[in-house]
Protein backbone atom coordinates (compact mmCIF):
# COMPACT_ATOMS: atom_id res chain seq x y z
CA UNK A 1 0.00 0.00 0.00
CA UNK A 2 1.35 3.45 -0.87
CA UNK A 3 2.32 5.97 1.79
CA UNK A 4 -0.49 8.37 0.84
CA UNK A 5 -3.11 5.64 0.94
CA UNK A 6 -1.66 4.42 4.24
CA UNK A 7 -1.71 7.97 5.61
CA UNK A 8 -5.27 8.59 4.46
CA UNK A 9 -6.35 5.24 5.95
CA UNK A 10 -4.60 6.10 9.23
CA UNK A 11 -6.31 9.50 9.38
CA UNK A 12 -9.73 7.98 8.71
CA UNK A 13 -9.18 5.17 11.23
CA UNK A 14 -7.96 7.70 13.78
CA UNK A 15 -11.06 9.80 13.24
CA UNK A 16 -13.30 6.77 13.67
CA UNK A 17 -11.45 5.82 16.86
CA UNK A 18 -12.09 9.30 18.24
CA UNK A 19 -15.85 9.04 17.78
CA UNK A 20 -16.40 5.39 18.71
CA UNK A 21 -15.70 3.37 21.82
CA UNK A 22 -15.38 -0.41 22.03
CA UNK A 23 -18.35 -2.06 23.75
CA UNK A 24 -16.17 -3.54 26.52
CA UNK A 25 -14.75 -0.13 27.41
CA UNK A 26 -18.22 1.40 27.44
CA UNK A 27 -19.35 -1.20 29.99
CA UNK A 28 -16.41 -0.43 32.31
CA UNK A 29 -16.44 3.35 32.29
CA UNK A 30 -19.21 5.82 31.65
CA UNK A 31 -18.91 7.51 28.30
CA UNK A 32 -17.44 10.99 28.55
CA UNK A 33 -17.65 13.57 25.81
CA UNK A 34 -14.59 13.83 23.62
CA UNK A 35 -13.04 17.29 23.60
CA UNK A 36 -11.41 19.24 20.83
CA UNK A 37 -8.67 17.79 18.65
CA UNK A 38 -5.13 18.49 19.85
CA UNK A 39 -3.77 21.81 18.64
CA UNK A 40 -0.53 22.06 16.66
CA UNK A 41 2.15 24.58 17.54
CA UNK A 42 1.42 28.05 16.14
CA UNK A 43 4.56 27.92 13.96
CA UNK A 44 3.45 24.59 12.42
CA UNK A 45 0.00 25.98 11.67
CA UNK A 46 1.52 29.13 10.13
CA UNK A 47 3.84 27.03 7.94
CA UNK A 48 0.92 24.86 6.82
CA UNK A 49 -1.26 27.90 6.08
CA UNK A 50 1.48 29.60 4.05
CA UNK A 51 2.31 26.53 1.97
CA UNK A 52 -1.28 25.38 1.43
CA UNK A 53 -2.53 28.86 0.55
CA UNK A 54 0.24 28.99 -2.09
CA UNK A 55 -0.94 25.60 -3.39
CA UNK A 56 -4.53 26.88 -3.58
CA UNK A 57 -3.44 30.04 -5.48
CA UNK A 58 -1.38 27.86 -7.86
CA UNK A 59 -4.43 25.65 -8.43
CA UNK A 60 -6.68 28.67 -9.04
CA UNK A 61 -4.21 30.14 -11.56
CA UNK A 62 -3.86 26.78 -13.33
CA UNK A 63 -7.66 26.55 -13.68
CA UNK A 64 -7.65 30.01 -15.29
CA UNK A 65 -5.05 28.75 -17.83
CA UNK A 66 -6.80 25.37 -18.43
CA UNK A 67 -3.59 23.80 -17.09
CA UNK A 68 -4.47 20.38 -15.71
CA UNK A 69 -0.86 19.16 -15.66
CA UNK A 70 0.33 21.79 -13.16
CA UNK A 71 -2.53 20.96 -10.79
CA UNK A 72 -1.96 17.22 -10.97
CA UNK A 73 1.84 17.36 -10.75
CA UNK A 74 2.21 20.05 -8.07
CA UNK A 75 -0.86 19.76 -5.85
CA UNK A 76 -1.40 15.99 -5.58
CA UNK A 77 0.81 13.02 -4.71
CA UNK A 78 1.34 10.30 -7.31
CA UNK A 79 -1.15 8.02 -5.54
CA UNK A 80 -3.81 10.57 -4.52
CA UNK A 81 -7.44 9.58 -4.24
CA UNK A 82 -10.57 11.64 -4.82
CA UNK A 83 -14.28 10.98 -5.05
CA UNK A 84 -17.41 13.03 -5.39
CA UNK A 85 -21.12 12.58 -4.83
CA UNK A 86 -21.26 9.64 -7.23
CA UNK A 87 -18.88 7.69 -4.95
CA UNK A 88 -16.66 6.71 -7.88
CA UNK A 89 -13.02 6.89 -6.74
CA UNK A 90 -10.34 8.39 -8.95
CA UNK A 91 -6.91 7.06 -7.97
CA UNK A 92 -3.48 8.24 -9.06
CA UNK A 93 -2.09 11.01 -11.20
CA UNK A 94 -2.94 9.41 -14.54
CA UNK A 95 -6.61 9.16 -13.59
CA UNK A 96 -6.53 12.66 -12.02
CA UNK A 97 -5.01 14.04 -15.22
CA UNK A 98 -7.83 12.53 -17.32
CA UNK A 99 -10.42 14.11 -15.00
CA UNK A 100 -8.73 17.50 -14.69
CA UNK A 101 -8.19 17.96 -18.43
CA UNK A 102 -11.97 18.24 -18.71
CA UNK A 103 -12.64 20.01 -15.41
CA UNK A 104 -10.29 22.99 -15.97
CA UNK A 105 -12.21 23.88 -19.14
CA UNK A 106 -15.46 24.31 -17.21
CA UNK A 107 -14.75 26.97 -14.59
CA UNK A 108 -12.34 29.24 -12.79
CA UNK A 109 -12.16 28.50 -9.08
CA UNK A 110 -11.51 30.02 -5.67
CA UNK A 111 -10.69 27.91 -2.59
CA UNK A 112 -11.97 29.26 0.74
CA UNK A 113 -10.60 27.38 3.79
CA UNK A 114 -13.21 26.94 6.52
CA UNK A 115 -11.92 24.52 9.18
CA UNK A 116 -8.41 23.11 9.51
CA UNK A 117 -6.61 20.57 11.67
CA UNK A 118 -2.82 20.46 11.48
CA UNK A 119 -0.66 17.72 12.97
CA UNK A 120 3.09 17.20 12.71
CA UNK A 121 3.02 15.47 9.31
CA UNK A 122 -0.67 15.22 8.41
CA UNK A 123 -3.52 17.70 8.18
CA UNK A 124 -6.97 18.05 6.78
CA UNK A 125 -8.94 21.06 5.74
CA UNK A 126 -12.60 21.64 5.01
CA UNK A 127 -13.14 24.27 2.34
CA UNK A 128 -15.64 25.89 0.04
CA UNK A 129 -14.46 25.26 -3.50
CA UNK A 130 -16.17 27.98 -5.50
CA UNK A 131 -16.57 27.47 -9.24
CA UNK A 132 -17.24 30.33 -11.65
CA UNK A 133 -18.24 28.85 -15.03
CA UNK A 134 -16.28 30.07 -18.03
CA UNK A 135 -19.57 29.91 -19.94
CA UNK A 136 -21.11 33.12 -18.56
CA UNK A 137 -24.65 31.81 -19.22
CA UNK A 138 -24.16 29.36 -16.33
CA UNK A 139 -24.40 30.25 -12.65
CA UNK A 140 -21.55 29.87 -10.14
CA UNK A 141 -21.69 26.89 -7.78
CA UNK A 142 -19.81 25.62 -4.76
CA UNK A 143 -18.50 22.27 -3.55
CA UNK A 144 -17.84 21.40 0.07
CA UNK A 145 -14.40 19.78 -0.03
CA UNK A 146 -12.26 17.89 2.41
CA UNK A 147 -8.57 18.03 1.49
CA UNK A 148 -6.14 15.57 3.09
CA UNK A 149 -2.53 16.76 3.31
CA UNK A 150 0.78 15.13 4.21
CA UNK A 151 4.14 16.75 4.85
CA UNK A 152 6.93 15.23 2.75
CA UNK A 153 10.48 16.55 2.93
CA UNK A 154 9.21 19.73 4.58
CA UNK A 155 6.55 20.39 1.93
CA UNK A 156 2.79 19.99 2.31
CA UNK A 157 1.09 18.11 -0.53
CA UNK A 158 -2.41 16.71 -1.01
CA UNK A 159 -2.97 12.98 -0.78
CA UNK A 160 -6.50 13.48 -2.02
CA UNK A 161 -9.88 15.00 -1.42
CA UNK A 162 -13.59 14.33 -1.35
CA UNK A 163 -16.33 16.70 -2.45
CA UNK A 164 -20.05 17.21 -2.74
CA UNK A 165 -22.26 20.02 -3.94
CA UNK A 166 -22.96 22.39 -1.08
CA UNK A 167 -21.51 25.24 0.91
CA UNK A 168 -20.24 25.97 4.41
CA UNK A 169 -21.21 29.26 5.98
CA UNK A 170 -18.18 31.51 5.46
CA UNK A 171 -15.72 31.53 8.33
CA UNK A 172 -14.28 34.95 7.41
Amino acid sequence: MSKSVTLMTSVLLGLSAIVTMPAAAAAVAPARPVGDLPKAEAADVAEFRSQVDALYRMKEAAFARDDADTIVDRFYTRDSITFGPDGKPVIGRDAFRDEYRNIVKIANVKVEPIATHVGADAAWEWANFRAFPKDKSQKPFTFIMLFVFAKKDGQWVSGGDAYTVGEFPSAR
